[in-house]
C-alpha cells in the first residue's frame, strides 16, 4: 500500500525549474493607464423626468422617468419611459397608458436656456377606434419641440412644446388646451450625476 502511496505522490507531483526575469516581470506588472475617467463619464449622465398631476371630476397622473448621456458639444441622447393614468370620479372607469422610447436633444453650448429636442416613442393604450371596450393598440409617436431649460447648478428644470408627426387618434397624451393640434406641452426636471 505505501508503494502505491509513492507511486501515486510521484506521478502528480511536478518539479518545475525556471529562471525569473525581473525587466520582463517590470513589463508586464505595470498597469496602463485608463483612457476611460469614470468621474468624466458620472459627470455626462443625467436622469430625471416629467410629471403631471392633477385632480377634480378626473385624476390625471403622467410620469416619464428618463436618463441620457451627453455626447459633444450639447448633443445628448437617451432612454424614457411612460406611465399615465386617467381616472374618472364617481365611476369605476379608469384608463392606463405605458410606453417607452428614445430621445435626442440640443443644448446650443452658448444658448443654454435653449433645448431643442426630437423623440420616437411607442404606448400601449386603450383602442378608441375600437367598438370593444377594454381593446389596446400600440400607437407610435415622432415627436419634435423646442424649449426652455433654466438651471440651478447641476440641476435644471425643463418645459417643452413638442409636436407629434404620426398625429395617431389614440395618442394617450393630453393635447395643449384640449384642441385639434397636435401640440403637447411638457415640463420636468433634470439632474446631473457628476
Amino acid at each position: 500500500m505505501s508503494r502505491l502511496l509513492f507511486i501515486l505522490a510521484l506521478l502528480f507531483s511536478a518539479t518545475a525549474l525556471s529562471q525569473y526575469d525581473m525587466d520582463e516581470a517590470k513589463d508586464t506588472s505595470d498597469q496602463k493607464d485608463s483612457k476611460v475617467n469614470p468621474y468624466e463619464i458620472k459627470k455626462r449622465i443625467y436622469v430625471g423626468g416629467d410629471l403631471q398631476l392633477s385632480f377634480g371630476n378626473a385624476t390625471y397622473l403622467y410620469l416619464a422617468p428618463m436618463a441620457g448621456y451627453e455626447i459633444w458639444g450639447g448633443i445628448s441622447g437617451g432612454v424614457s419611459t411612460m406611465y399615465q393614468l386617467l381616472k374618472f370620479s364617481g365611476t369605476s372607469q379608469s384608463y392606463h397608458s405605458y410606453g417607452g422610447g428614445i430621445f435626442f436633444r440640443w443644448r446650443p453650448p452658448p444658448l443654454q436656456f435653449l433645448l431643442l429636442q426630437t423623440e420616437f416613442n411607442v404606448y400601449n393604450t386603450d383602442d378608441l377606434t375600437s367598438p370593444y371596450l377594454g381593446d389596446r393598440v400600440n400607437v407610435p409617436a415622432v415627436m419634435s419641440g423646442l424649449g426652455y431649460a433654466g438651471g440651478f447648478g447641476k440641476a435644471y428644470y425643463q418645459i417643452m412644446l413638442m409636436w407629434d408627426f404620426v398625429d395617431d387618434i389614440n395618442n394617450p397624451l393630453p393635447r395643449l388646451f384640449g384642441s385639434n393640434i397636435p401640440l403637447y406641452l411638457r415640463y420636468g426636471m433634470v439632474f446631473y450625476l457628476g
